[in-house]
């Protein structure tokens, strides 16, 4: 419901009465009011509606609100300081608490005066009768509908969208009659019609018009309505002595409420209390809690506040708080940047930016970053030219992150602008440092120009260097204003310095800089009493130790989770390293509900980044399908999604996709991938080299690892944790039938997941390792079912054991394995394996044992005759073939195709063998007989040579497969299992 109307009219009173009643019949009724002031703290009246809440609340009331609120109340309510992350899961804990108590019993919320109230502030209230309307709560609002309405204020399109959904009470004046019984209620005689007719025509019927009047006159013993309230107040403060009136005016710059400790240190009054009595007996004030005092309407401090040298009197203010620390700590920052700034230039302008900066970052802390942006925009035209370039960098910065981007670049272009045009280059390298983290490709001349000017500015040179690539200029600028800045003890300028430097060594190799850096970033924000920064430092921290393959990044991880309590942007990021670290460890139920728990208002400017945690997430546990799926419209705006589709592809398999994109990229990978990205990348370059045994590639990601045995592929500042190096050396050394080597690189890869718990990654390289051991021949049966149980045990179904009834016979790169009857083993390839695949993909079907030996060169051979396997006719063909292969293989090298001249090359030697094949020695043309018998000779000993190794591997597979396959001229398997081939 909505109640509106004029000034005075008597909105608050009938609420009041309202919720009276409304009390009295077990309703439990929760009430703030909102304030005419700039620096109000966003969010205001509903701050004092949770403080009512927790106040009148049953203690297992208020624990229900607390439990449907999660850790949002502590943030609203200033005790738990945090940086947005958005609005919705704010409105949402609150309407969720409200709702929880209102199952008990009702609940009223009043919110008086919304037209004084922040645009937060009323999209909460939507948001809760939006979403709580079948609930057991009303929400009740008051405001001026006539300072709204047609009038341009930014609250209308909000108000008036709330009309349109509610209960609309719209208050008017009072009737004669009704004016006559009001002034009588003020405890005056009824007065005369006439003078009742001119009180009702000089107020219009406002209610508190005419109490103001009446009380007035009757404390004037006159009869004259004043013309307006202002001087009826005014009047009425006559009766005051000069001293209270003029402590109440020193209280109205104070606010609607104020404390009297405070209005005593600013006035240098001791007689302050005694003061406040008597205003409270004339009914200008009124006590709203311990040593605080509340005006009866804000019209009166309004009128106070007119008489008031504003300026002196903010200034005193601001200057008490810095001489009482402990007086200081009770008041919101916003309060004592609105009286610092009020205060200019009476009040220092260097320390009224100091505490609107201040007020800047606690007003982030409660998720309002408009009134952030607010602080900000007051303190910069009081900063000096430096400072200001500062201030104009970090309000551009807030945007970028809210991805408001056009305004963020126009308070950069004028951060580049004023530095510019000062002496000193460390402000232009402080713009230079944001541009290139943060510039979009339509700024990046104005990033090219600032980076290269700040760049001849530092080193102090009259030439410009055009000529040096851009990177190369922005590595030297960084390293030189970061050793100014140490050594001119400029710990502002030092961090920036530092957090540059850790940007542009990320990668693999880089890690122990990088522990080295954060480390000094940490002492540096603790110093400073920065816990944000603090918290990010140390979280990059345990990234570099992971890096390193260090398990006391676990410890440096805690350390960091020790730190998350007073922000809720370092809680956000403290759930996604959270996430990080259980799908590391393979603690997947866990990680999934901290992933459903996100949405995308929690990461407004890289929202993606939650989906790519999930795409991590499933794919550590082999859905690789569902992982696949993610990879859609939830990660738009990844900058290289196509790498994670061809990582996918090489976990199913999918060789070919995998490849395509690996090749593509690999003549670009120093330009496409930055530091952050390329250990991503080299997983992919490694893994797929070694599914699809390609030399060159193999090659190539061995020379890119072999440097980083010990070292662990992490990427995207720590979202991505790609395992450890010696497990793709691993890998790519199975690839190459290089036992011993895999073996020796899988083992520590193993060790060190064991170590730095992460379970999954051991389980990998113990997979890895079966196909090593069981291509050196050795028995895999206990390592097998080890991996089975772990693997069932954390959810990876990649490793499942098979299913006890489903007979396997699948080729996994250089070895093969095979279940039966409930073993599982594995075996190094052989001919005979590939016989025998061959003959039970194709149960009941006679297959030439002459195909088995070589599908290629058999397509000739279609009887078992004595015929020559070559007409004349054939032969000339394989010399037309021959030819034009030669001219082919000739055009495509002077092209400079190699890769095509070699494909060429491939099937003219092929063809030859085939041709010496069929000629037989000498030339002499062979016949297709004798061809049938050797291939029935050769292909029977393969066979008999691998069943007798399975004698001793498997006895059941080896028994069943003799029983069930004949070999001869052509060969045959009639048994009728469900085989697993692929």
């Amino acid at each position: 419901m909505l109640v509106t109307g004029e000034a005075g009219i008597g909105k608050t009173t009938l609420v009041t009465t309202a919720a009276d009643e409304a009390r009295r019949q077990g309703t439990l009724v929760l009430s703030g009011s909102c304030w005419d002031s700039d620096s109000v703290p966003g969010l205001w009246p509903w701050v004092q509606v949770v403080r009512a809440l927790r106040r009148a609340a049953t203690e297992d009331e208020w624990a229900r609100a607390e439990e449907a609120a999660g850790d949002a109340l502590p943030v609203l309510l200033g005790e738990r300081p945090g940086e947005t992350s958005g609005e919705f899961p704010l409105f949402d804990a609150v309407t969720s608490a409200l709702v929880a108590v209102s199952q008990s019993r009702p609940v009223m919320v009043v919110l008086d005066d919304l037209h004084w109230a922040d645009a937060a502030s009323v999209r909460l209230l939507a948001f809760a009768a939006q979403h709580a309307w079948f609930e057991r709560l009303l929400l009740v609002g008051t405001y001026r509908d006539v300072d709204i309405e047609g009038t341009g204020h930014p609250l209308e399109p909000l108000l008036l969208s709330l009309v349109s959904k509610a209960t609309t009470l719209t208050l008017t004046g009072l009737t004669v009659d009704e004016v006559g019984d009001l002034i009588t209620l003020t405890g005056v005689d009824r007065p005369a019609p006439e003078l009742v007719a001119e009180v009702h025509r000089r107020t219009g019927g406002n209610p508190f018009f005419v109490e103001q009047t009446a009380r007035l006159w009757h404390g004037t013993q006159t009869g004259a309505v004043p013309p307006g309230v202002r001087d009826a107040v005014r009047r009425r403060l006559e009766a005051l002595s000069d001293d209270t009136h003029r402590l109440l005016a020193w209280a109205a710059v104070l606010g609607r409420e104020f404390d009297a400790a405070l209005l005593a240190a600013a006035t240098g009054r001791a007689d302050v209390e005694r003061r406040l009595n008597r205003a409270i007996a004339a009914r200008l004030i009124a006590p709203v809690g311990p040593g605080r005092y509340g005006f009866v309407h804000d019209l009166v401090r309004e009128t106070l506040e007119d008489d008031q040298d504003r300026r002196a009197a903010h200034a005193a203010v601001a200057r008490a708080l810095d001489d009482d620390p402990v007086l200081a700590a009770t008041v919101f920052p916003a309060d004592r940047a609105r009286h610092a700034h009020g205060g200019v230039p009476d009040y220092p302008a260097e320390r009224a930016v100091d505490l609107l900066a201040a007020a800047a970052r606690d007003a982030m802390s409660r998720l309002s970053t408009e009134e952030s942006a607010a602080h900000l925009r007051r303190a910069i035209p009081l900063a000096a030219p430096e400072r200001r370039v500062a201030l104009l960098v970090q309000l551009g910065e807030s945007y970028i992150h809210g991805n408001e981007v056009e305004r963020a670049w126009a308070h950069l272009r004028e951060a580049a602008e004023i530095a510019r045009g000062l002496d000193s280059a460390r402000p232009l390298a402080r713009v230079a440092v944001t541009l290139h983290r943060h510039g979009p490709p339509r700024e990046s001349r104005l990033t090219d120009e600032v980076v290269r000017e700040a760049h001849r500015r530092i080193y102090g040179r009259e030439e410009t260097d055009t000529t040096s690539p851009l990177e190369t200029v922005f590595r030297e600028l960084v390293f030189q204003a970061t050793a100014i800045a140490r050594s001119g003890a400029d710990e502002e300028s030092l961090s920036v310095g530092l957090w540059a430097q850790h940007d542009m060594v990320l990668g693999l190799g880089s890690a122990a800089e990088r522990v080295r850096l954060t480390g000094e970033l940490t002492d540096l924000a603790r110093a400073a009493g920065d816990r944000d920064m603090e918290w990010f430092a140390a979280s990059m921290r345990w990234v570099a130790l992971l890096e390193l393959g260090d398990p006391a990044y676990l410890d440096q991880f805690r350390d960091t989770a020790a730190l998350t309590d007073h922000s809720p942007r370092n809680q956000l990021s403290s759930r996604i390293d959270h996430t990080i670290i259980d799908t590391l460890a393979g603690r997947f139920a866990r990680a999934g509900e901290l992933l459903d728990g996100f949405t995308e208002d929690d990461l407004p400017d890289c929202h993606n980044m939650i989906a790519y945690m999930r795409w991590v997430w499933l794919l550590r546990q082999g859905r690789h399908g569902e992982a696949g799926a993610v990879l859609g419209e939830p990660m738009a705006g990844f900058e290289h999604p196509d790498l994670l589709a061809a990582i996918t592809a090489a976990e199913q398999g999918r060789t070919e996709a995998a490849l395509r994109y690996v090749r593509a990229t690999v003549p670009r990978a120093d330009t496409l991938f930055g530091g952050h990205l390329r250990p991503l990348w080299l997983r992919a370059l490694a893994q797929t080299a070694a599914l699809a045994r390609d030399t060159e590639l193999i090659k190539l990601a061995r020379k890119e690892l072999a440097d980083h045995s010990g070292s662990w592929l992490v990427a995207l500042y720590g979202f991505d944790v790609s395992g450890p190096v010696d497990l793709w050396l691993g890998v790519l050394d199975l690839a190459e039938r290089r036992w011993d080597d895999a073996i020796a690189h899988l083992t520590a890869a193993a060790d060190s997941a064991e170590a730095m718990d992460a379970r999954p990654w051991a389980v990998d390289a113990r997979a890895w390792l079966v196909k090593a051991y069981a291509g050196r021949g050795e028995d895999t049966t206990a390592l097998s079912a080890q991996i089975a149980a772990d693997a069932e045990r954390l959810g990876m179904t990649q490793h499942s054991a098979a299913e006890p009834d489903v007979p396997q016979f699948r080729r996994e790169g250089p070895v093969w394995s095979l279940a039966f009857g409930g073993t599982h083993v594995h075996m190094p390839d052989t001919k005979g394996l590939r016989d025998l695949h061959a003959l039970l993909a194709n149960p009941g079907t006679d297959i030439p044992a002459a195909h088995l030996l070589d599908p290629q060169a058999t397509a000739a051979v279609r009887t078992v005759g004595a015929d020559d396997m070559l007409d004349e006719r054939a032969k000339a063909e394989y010399r037309r073939r021959l030819d034009r292969l030669d001219a082919e293989i000739d055009h495509h090298t002077a092209l400079g195709d190699d890769a095509r001249a070699a494909a060429l090359d491939r099937e003219r030697a092929a063809l030859l063998d085939h041709l010496r094949l069929a000629a037989g020695l000498s030339g002499r043309t062979r016949r297709l007989g004798d061809e049938a018998e050797r291939a029935r000779k050769a292909v029977t000993a393969r066979i008999r040579d691998t069943l007798r190794k399975l004698d001793e591997r498997h006895p059941p597979l080896a028994a069943h497969l003799r029983a069930a396959v004949t070999t001869g001229t052509t060969c045959r398997y009639d048994g009728r299992l469900p085989w697993q081939l692929r």
